[in-house]
């Protein structure tokens, strides 16, 4: 007579990978996050721009000698650097949600619960495929 299945594999899988991730999130506690920013200039530098979550310009510093341009190529050169303040704000978020979480771990362990579950399932199936055949059988009787 088969053991009936024991989920206990998979439990003790799907248990270390949720410590795995409970870790995780209190290291990313322990530490003061500073959120990203972002930096952009034009101009030759005379132009800065400082943005920040959740896509506001924070800052923005134009040098004197930048009043002497045509309010038209004014205007350009401040979007410029708006525009390459954003770009970098979004690489600097995309670049510290990677770096939080370990990617590979995470996948690893998940491979594992799946293939934990899938010879769980099979034990179970089987363990069910079993049963149903000893009712048959004394059911024939």
């Amino acid at each position: 007579m088969a053991d009936p299945a024991d989920p206990s594999g998979f439990g003790r899988v799907l248990s270390e990978t949720m410590s795995a991730l409970r870790r995780q999130a209190a290291e990313g506690h322990d530490e003061q996050i500073t959120p990203p920013e972002g930096v952009g200039e034009a101009a030759d530098g005379m132009i800065r721009v400082t943005a920040g979550p959740p896509g506001r310009v924070t800052a923005l510093t134009l040098d004197p000698r930048v009043m002497r341009m045509a309010s038209e190529a004014l205007a350009e050169e401040i979007e410029a650097a708006v525009n390459a303040a954003l770009t970098d704000l979004q690489e600097q978020a995309t670049a510290a949600v990677a770096g939080e979480v370990d990617l590979g771990s995470l996948g690893e362990q998940l491979r594992r619960v799946q293939e934990d579950a899938g010879r769980q399932f099979s034990l179970f199936t089987d363990a069910l495929i079993q049963a149903q055949d000893r009712l048959s059988r004394q059911g024939g009787r």
